[in-house]
């Protein structure tokens, strides 16, 4: 596979995934659902085309596979069933894109964009300090995210 330019997988390895193209961003989350799951003050997040990103896994059932769930109605998180390791994440408001734990990359990591953006500031924990690096900073989603958040929540509501 030569035109693969990421590869990832979970803490035990039962998950695997690969990224056939350049990853689109990189953002930093401090939301607490991100602290919650992950065990840290943050995620960071690896943006990039739904088409372009293969999982691989084991069929059996006693192996890992891939757990789906939502915890709200924006979006469904997986993460691996023997280990716990985050995996991913995709906005339902995005159907194209999905964002990848930037933890789990073990191969390609040279291929990432420049962090984009700090989002969920607000909620970050007191005792951890975000790094001075010039990068935007958003109390929650960046304005455009926003927008389009905002557009998904009215269609559904006149659905």
């Amino acid at each position: 596979m030569s035109d693969v330019r990421l590869r990832g997988s979970c803490a035990c390895g039962g998950v695997r995934w690969t990224l056939a193209t350049s990853p689109k961003s990189l953002d930093c989350c401090y939301c607490k659902t991100c602290q919650q799951l992950s065990g840290a003050p943050f995620v960071a997040w690896v943006g990039m085309p739904k088409t372009s990103l293969a999982w691989h896994c084991s069929d059996s059932p006693s192996e890992a596979r891939i757990l789906s769930f939502s915890l709200n109605s924006l979006a469904t998180r997986t993460c691996c069933s023997q280990c716990g390791s985050t995996l991913s994440m995709q906005y339902h408001c995005y159907p194209n894109k999905v964002h990848v734990s930037a933890g789990t990359i073990i191969e390609g990591e040279e291929c990432l964009p420049k962090l984009e953006t700090h989002i969920f500031v607000s909620r970050k924990p007191a005792w951890y300090q975000i790094p001075d690096d010039g990068v935007p900073r958003y109390a929650e989603f960046d304005e455009e995210f926003e927008r389009v958040l905002g557009e998904y929540v009215e269609d559904r509501r006149e659905q």
